[in-house]
């Protein structure tokens, strides 16, 4: 007698086609059922709302300006002072029903994950993914939708990006106005420097150098000329330069006199504010004093000049004074 059955490859043939079959069927039966579920939300809706017509023509006048019949925890379909709306079925979820004295409905409930919305000015029942809920100060009930969980993944992966970056710039730590000057991003202000000034080397850096030779009386001030500049960096304008790009401004300022005794200073000037002050010691006779180091911060656009600048006091101002600001990057 003989007997014949499968072989194994014959079993693994099935086996795999009836994987296929599990997996095109199932996600179409979950979706017909996810369907199905809306629909039965949608259909209670429409059993409310009549429900509320049929009601409204039982008490036309018993109605005020709105009356609300509420589903949740304590109202199966009951007004907040237990007036029952008598209506078909058994509702599982929360919502309210209202109607209005002209006789319009409004409908907003919702269970575990789908929500069935109308307002008065709506013709129809929609239904959605999501939750709604009655806004007092517009007096309508507005619906929120859910998104998926792949863009919330998707999301989520942005922000944890985004958070790596940021742990990896605060832990370069904040940067000296050195270090930009050697290429290093910075952080000024609480604000990143994504751009850096190039360190430059010898008179590359070079902006511009004012020198004043001659005289200056009491209470006065003199336009120290600008007698040498870079071109490429600023512009010329009179006595004054111009700046063409933002940068920090280093300035070195230094006086030799002549003179006898003076109250002198040296200013510098950024859009007529005074951003760098030298003064110069008393008795200057033939004396060169230590020089000044300063820095700024100027912007393109930004006008900068020098003043050698004399206050009130005693003694002859008009013998010449040599004095220099040398101004670089």
């Amino acid at each position: 007698m003989n007997r014949k059955g499968f072989t194994l490859i014959e079993l693994l043939a099935v086996i795999v086609i009836l994987a296929l079959i599990a997996l095109i069927s199932v996600p179409m039966i979950l979706g017909i059922v996810e369907k199905v579920k809306k629909g039965a939300l949608g259909a209670t809706a429409n059993g409310l709302l009549e429900s509320a017509t049929l009601y409204y023509a039982k008490n036309l006048n018993d109605i005020g300006e709105n009356k609300a019949f509420l589903f949740d925890e304590t109202h199966d379909g009951e007004t907040s002072d237990n007036i029952k709306l008598t209506y078909k079925g058994d509702f599982k979820g929360t919502g309210s029903v209202r109607i209005y004295k002209d006789g319009k409905t409004a409908i907003c409930i919702q269970n575990e994950k789908y929500y069935a919305i109308k307002n008065i000015n709506n013709t129809k029942v929609t239904t959605g993914t999501g939750t709604c809920s009655y806004d007092e100060a517009t007096n309508t009930y507005l619906s929120v939708n859910l998104v998926s969980q792949e863009l919330v993944d998707d999301l989520q992966a942005q922000v944890d990006d985004l958070t790596d970056e940021i742990n990896n710039l605060k832990s370069l730590g904040n940067a000296t106005a050195s270090d930009i000057m050697s290429g290093k991003t910075a952080v000024v202000n609480g604000e990143l420097i994504t751009g850096t000034i190039p360190n430059l080397d010898g008179n590359s850096g070079f902006l511009g150098n004012f020198y004043y030779y001659g005289g200056i009386t009491l209470n006065s001030s003199v336009q120290m000329p600008v007698i040498d500049y870079d071109s490429n960096l600023v512009t010329k304008s009179g006595e004054s330069i111009i700046m063409k790009k933002n940068v920090l401004v280093k300035c070195l300022i230094g006086q030799g006199g002549e003179g006898n005794r003076a109250y002198l200073s040296i200013r510098v000037y950024k859009n007529g504010v005074v951003v760098a002050t030298y003064n110069c010691v008393d008795n200057l006779y033939s004396t060169a004093t230590a020089p000044g180091y300063f820095t700024f911060e100027a912007v393109q656009g930004d006008v900068i000049d020098v003043k050698f600048v004399s206050s009130p006091g005693d003694g002859a101002l008009g013998e010449p004074n040599k004095c220099q600001a040398i101004l670089w990057y």
